[in-house]
């Protein structure tokens, strides 16, 4: 079976991570450095907040659920993102790539991305809720990066070309880890960051991935 190619984790960027890169970090960076009327006002439109309104909603709910991903809770938050999307969302660009073409490639990418990175907020607002948890603000491109770690896992890590079933143990395997990883986060947290991170999210968002890897695999 083909495989893909190999190549250096950051070796030979994609067009459309580099532009998403880019997006990201600029609106990021403006909304953490804008004076704090701005920043809140910018959050209001672009964090999910699930629970009580913490910020006015001017534009409603709904819009959250896809322009979270460009808004982050901190420098460290962002920059943690940004690595993993130039790591993990590379080779599934090249994926894409060569099997559609370099535009419906790039669009078949984008589309996984805010696919899964909507997956990962609803998981995240259907947890609090069946949990009866206080409120949270979401924010961040980490389930979209899920996502595309469940492609990659789909992929057996570049293994395969074509997605292997979702519930082969060669599948299952490759994503224990990452199940595993966040089940700690959700006892534990994680060091260095002091707000809550967003586990179920990042399930609902790797879960997502292995799923949607399918429907965007290339003819046999």
């Amino acid at each position: 079976m083909t495989q893909l190619p190999k190549e250096p984790v950051f070796g030979e960027i994609p067009q459309i991570i580099l532009g998403l890169c880019g997006v990201i970090i600029a609106i990021s960076a403006f909304v953490l450095l804008a004076p704090i009327p701005l920043s809140n006002w910018i959050m209001g439109v672009m964090a999910v907040q699930i629970g009580p309104e913490q910020l006015p909603r001017p534009f409603g709910p709904y819009p959250a659920f896809a322009l979270h991903v460009f808004v982050h809770g901190g420098w460290l938050h962002l920059g943690m993102n940004i690595l993993g999307l130039l790591a993990f969302g590379s080779p599934i660009a090249r994926w894409l790539e060569s099997s559609f073409g370099t535009r419906n490639g790039a669009l078949a990418f984008l589309l996984i991305f805010f696919l899964t990175a909507v997956a990962g907020a609803l998981t995240e607002g259907a947890v609090i809720a069946l949990g009866n948890a206080p409120g949270a603000v979401l924010v961040g491109a980490s389930g979209g990066l899920m996502g595309l770690i469940g492609v990659l896992v789909r992929l057996n890590y570049g293994r395969e070309y074509i997605p292997l079933p979702l519930f082969s143990r060669t599948v299952l395997m490759a994503a224990l880890p990452w199940v595993g990883l966040n089940v700690l986060i959700a006892f534990f947290g994680m060091p260095g960051v002091s707000a809550a991170v967003a586990w179920p999210a990042h399930l609902g968002g790797l879960f997502a991935g292995m799923v949607l890897a399918g429907p965007f695999a290339p003819r046999r």
